[in-house]
C-alpha cells in the first residue's frame, strides 16, 4: 500500500507520535512531505501519482478535480483534523474515493472547552481574578451565575453540539438547537432539547453556544439585528467560527454592557493587536485552543482508520457528501 503524508514536517512532528509513524510504516511504502512548507497543488497533483491513501492535515491544497487529475489508484483520504470543508471536493467523491477524519474524537474537547467558558464567564471567573490581581477583595453575590436551570441556545449543532448536550445534562438545562440540517431524530436521546427557530433560540435563551459550520449561509449569520435579540444578560460562546457572528456588531453589544462573552475565534486569526476586542472587560478570550487537547489523539485515530483500511475492515470515521457539503470551509 502506497501511503502519502501531506502534513509539513513541522506540523507532522506535532501531531504524530514515533508510534503512529511506525504503525503507518508498517502498512506499506509512506512518502512524507519532507519540508516545512505545504505542498503546492501541482506538485500534490504530481505527489499523488500511484498513491493508495493521503493523509491531509490543515493547510493541505483542496484535492480537486485538477489535483487529483492523476491520482489513479487513490482510495482514501484521512484527515488529521476536523472539517473536511476546504479539503475534500465533489470530484473526489465522483471517483469513489472515502473520505474520513477525525472529528469524532476533536469534537468532547471542543465540547468541554465550551462549557468551561460557558461556566467561568456565568461565574464572572475572569473579572473576579482581574479585581483580586488589583488587589481588591469584592463581595458581589449577584455577580456569580449558575448554570443550573437554565435555557442554553444552539447556533447549529454538529458533532461538538452533540457532545456538549452529553456534558450539559446534569444542569437541567433546557436546550433549543437552531440547526436547518437536524432533525428531531438527532435529539430522541435528550428529552430536555428540541429544535427550534433561529429568532426563538436567541431570545429564549439565558446562553447561547456557536457550533454551525463555517459557511457562504452562515458568514455573518449572527448580524447586529439577531444580536439585539439576546436578552439582557445573555452569554455568547463562540468556539465554532469567528466569521459566523459579525464580530463589529458584537463589539457594540459588548461595550453596551448588554451581555457577555467568551470567544475562542475570531474573524481574523491571530487576532490583531489592535482588535476592540482586547480592551473589553465583558468579554474572555481564548487564541482557538478549545480543541487543543485533542491534538494528541488526532493520529491515532486517522492512523486506526488507516489500519482498517488495509484490513479491509469496516472503517469508522467516514465522512459522507453530505456532511462534507455542510462542514467548515476555511477557504472561504
Amino acid at each position: 500500500m502506497e501511503t502519502l503524508v501531506t502534513l509539513p514536517d513541522s506540523l507532522r512532528r506535532r501531531l504524530l507520535s514515533p508510534d503512529v509513524e511506525r504503525r503507518l510504516e508498517a502498512l506499506g511504502t509512506v512518502t512524507w512531505n519532507g519540508s516545512d512548507e505545504q505542498f503546492r497543488p501541482a506538485d500534490l497533483r504530481e505527489a499523488l501519482a500511484g498513491v493508495d491513501v493521503c493523509v491531509t492535515g490543515w493547510g493541505t491544497p483542496r484535492l480537486t478535480e485538477a489535483v487529483i487529475a492523476d491520482a489513479d489508484a487513490l482510495e482514501l483520504m484521512a484527515h488529521v483534523g476536523g472539517s473536511v470543508g476546504a479539503l475534500a471536493s465533489h470530484a473526489l467523491y465522483d471517483r469513489d474515493v472515502t473520505v474520513c477524519s477525525a472529528i469524532g474524537t476533536m469534537a468532547p474537547f471542543v465540547a468541554e472547552g465550551v462549557l468551561a467558558h460557558l461556566l467561568a464567564t456565568l461565574r464572572d471567573l475572569p473579572a473576579f481574578d482581574r479585581d483580586l490581581r488589583a488587589g481588591e477583595w469584592p463581595k458581589v453575590p449577584d455577580r456569580s451565575d449558575s448554570l443550573f436551570g437554565r435555557t442554553v441556545g444552539f447556533v447549529g449543532l454538529g458533532a461538538v453540539g452533540g457532545e456538549l448536550l452529553d456534558l450539559l445534562a446534569p444542569f437541567d438545562v433546557e436546550v433549543l438547537v437552531y440547526d436547518p440540517y437536524v432533525g428531531t431524530d438527532r435529539l430522541s436521546n435528550h428529552s430536555n432539547a428540541r429544535i427550534a427557530a433561529l429568532d426563538e433560540t436567541l431570545r429564549s435563551a439565558d446562553a447561547v453556544s456557536v457550533h454551525a459550520a463555517k459557511t457562504p449561509e452562515t458568514v455573518g449569520l449572527l448580524d447586529a439585528e439577531r444580536l439585539a435579540l439576546l436578552r439582557d444578560g445573555t452569554v455568547l460562546v463562540n468556539a465554532a467560527r469567528g466569521a459566523v457572528v459579525d464580530e463589529d456588531a458584537l463589539v457594540a453589544e459588548l461595550e453596551s454592557g448588554r451581555i457577555r462573552a467568551a470567544l475562542d475565534v475570531f474573524e481574523r486569526e491571530p487576532l490583531p493587536a489592535d482588535s476592540p476586542l482586547r480592551s473589553l472587560d465583558a468579554v474572555s478570550l481564548t487564541p482557538h485552543v478549545a480543541g487543543a487537547p485533542a491534538e494528541r489523539h488526532l493520529a491515532g485515530t486517522v492512523v486506526a482508520e488507516v489500519e482498517r483500511f488495509a484490513a479491509g475492515d469496516p472503517l469508522r470515521h467516514t465522512i459522507s457528501r453530505e456532511r462534507f457539503e455542510t462542514m467548515t470551509d476555511d477557504s472561504l
